[in-house]
C-alpha cells in the first residue's frame, strides 16, 4: 500500500507506539480509515482520561513526532508501510514490518540476498567473497544480516570493491553488537550501503528477533543464495522464507563430509532450491548483463612457477620453496606482490591458496 489517504508518517508512528498496534492489524486500519481524525473519531474506543478526541489525536500524533525526531537527529530515517520510500519488494511479503528504521540510502537497484553459517569452512568463505565480489562488480546490491562468518565476509567483501550492500539487524542501531560489527555497520554506511531494522534504535537483539529479521532479508531480495549451512540455522529459516516468498533460491553444493554443507543438499534434495556454481548464473537469471571479465594477471617468472603450484587447498610456505626451487625470500617476496594484487590469500600457519586461474606469465619477463 502506498499513500493514497490523509496519514502523515508521524500519525502512523504515533498510532503503532500510542497502542501497540502494528502489522497487519495497523495496514487494516490505515486502509480502512483516511485519516488519523477519522480513525480517533469512529474507530478508536476512547480512553476515559482523555476529555475530547481532539486531545487523542494531538497526543498520538505528538508521540509520532517526537520518535520521529529521536531517530533522525541519530540519522535514523523511519519509512512507513504506505510511504514511497518504503522497498516494493518487501511490501509485498506476508507480514511487511510496519516500520523500517534506516541508516543510509535505500536505492532500487537488483538486490540478492547471501547468507550462510557463522562458522564456515574456508571453502565457505572463499565462495561467499567469490559470488559477492562478482555481483558487486556488476552492479548488483548484496543483502546480508551482518552476522559472524558468511554474513561478514560477504559485507567485507562487496565494501572492499566498492559495492553497494545492505545489512539488516536483529536490534535497534543503538545496540548493535559485538564491536566488530559495530565498525563493519559504519563501513557500510560509509560505502554508501545501509543499516535496516524494524526496531527502534534502543531495542536489544532477542532470539526471536534473530528469525523475524530473515524474512526482511529475502523479502528485499529478488533471489537468495545459500553458501554454507547445517541442517537447523538462520540460513535455512532465510531459505524458507524465500521459498514461501516465491524468491529464487540457490544452493551451493558442498562436500558430503562436511555438516557445515549439509542443510544446502537438503534444499536441493527436497527441490527447495536451484544449483549454483557460478555467479554469472544468478546475474543471467536476474537478467543482468554480465560485465567483461578483467584480462589475464600478467606474472614475472618466480610469481607463475608459483602460481602454478598454488590452488584452492593450502598450500605451507616451505612446501612452495621446495617445489618451487626458488629460495625463501623470493618466494615470500612473490608472494607478498601477489597477495597484494588479490592473486593469492594467506592462511593460517603460513598456507597460501590461490583466488584465481586468471595469470599469465609476462612477455617482458
Amino acid at each position: 500500500m502506498k499513500r493514497s489517504t490523509f496519514w502523515g508518517k508521524e500519525d502512523i508512528i504515533g498510532l503503532s507506539l500510542f497502542h501497540s498496534i502494528h502489522g497487519p492489524q495497523l495496514r487494516a486500519i490505515v486502509s480502512a480509515y483516511e485519516s488519523l481524525d477519522a480513525f480517533c473519531q469512529f474507530g478508536l474506543s476512547k480512553p476515559l482520561f482523555h476529555t475530547s478526541v481532539t486531545d487523542i489525536i494531538t497526543e498520538i500524533r505528538d508521540i509520532g513526532k517526537r520518535h520521529l525526531k529521536l531517530h533522525e537527529d541519530r540519522g535514523i530515517i523511519i519509512h512507513s508501510f504506505d510511504s514511497e520510500e518504503y522497498p516494493s519488494n518487501l511490501l509485498h511479503i506476508e507480514y511487511p514490518p510496519s516500520l523500517l528504521y534506516v541508516k543510509g540510502r535505500l536505492n532500487n537497484k537488483i538486490a540478492i540476498g547471501i547468507v550462510g553459517t557463522r562458522t564456515p569452512t574456508l571453502y565457505g568463505q572463499r565462495v561467499g567473497e567469490y559470488f559477492s565480489e562478482t555481483l558487486a562488480h556488476n552492479g548488483v546490491c548484496i543483502v546480508s544480516g551482518l552476522a559472524p562468518g558468511i554474513d561478514t565476509i560477504v559485507h567485507k567483501s562487496v565494501v572492499r570493491n566498492n559495492g553497494l550492500t545492505y545489512a539488516v539487524i536483529a536490534s535497534g542501531h543503538e545496540q548493535i553488537s559485538p564491536r566488530n560489527a559495530r565498525e563493519l555497520s559504519e563501513e557500510i554506511l560509509d560505502s554508501g550501503g545501509a543499516i535496516i531494522s524494524e526496531y527502534s534504535m534502543n531495542v536489544k537483539a532477542k532470539p526471536l528477533f534473530f528469525p523475524r529479521r530473515n524474512r526482511i532479508i529475502s523479502g528485499l531480495s529478488t533471489s537468495v543464495l545459500i553458501v554454507e549451512s547445517g541442517q537447523k540455522g538462520g540460513s535455512m529459516i532465510t531459505a524458507r522464507f524465500a521459498f514461501d516468498q516465491n524468491r529464487d533460491v540457490f544452493v551451493i553444493p558442498g562436500s558430503i563430509f562436511s555438516p557445515m554443507s549439509e542443510g544446502n543438499h537438503q534444499l536441493l534434495l527436497k527441490d527447495k532450491g536451484m544449483i549454483a556454481t557460478n555467479p554469472h548464473e544468478l546475474l543471467l537469471h536476474s537478467k543482468r548483463d554480465i560485465k567483461i571479465q578483467p584480462a589475464r594477471h600478467e606474472c614475472n617468472v618466480d610469481e607463475h612457477a608459483i602460481l602454478q603450484l598454488l590452488g584452492s587447498e593450502p598450500i605451507h610456505i616451505d612446501e612452495i620453496v621446495t617445489q618451487a626451487m626458488i629460495t625463501r625470500t623470493r618466494v615470500l617476496s612473490s608472494l607478498l606482490i601477489l597477495e597484494c594484487r588479490s592473486i593469492v590469500k594467506q592462511m593460517p600457519g603460513m598456507n597460501f591458496i590461490r583466488l584465481t586461474n586468471e595469470f599469465t606469465l609476462s612477455k617482458k619477463t
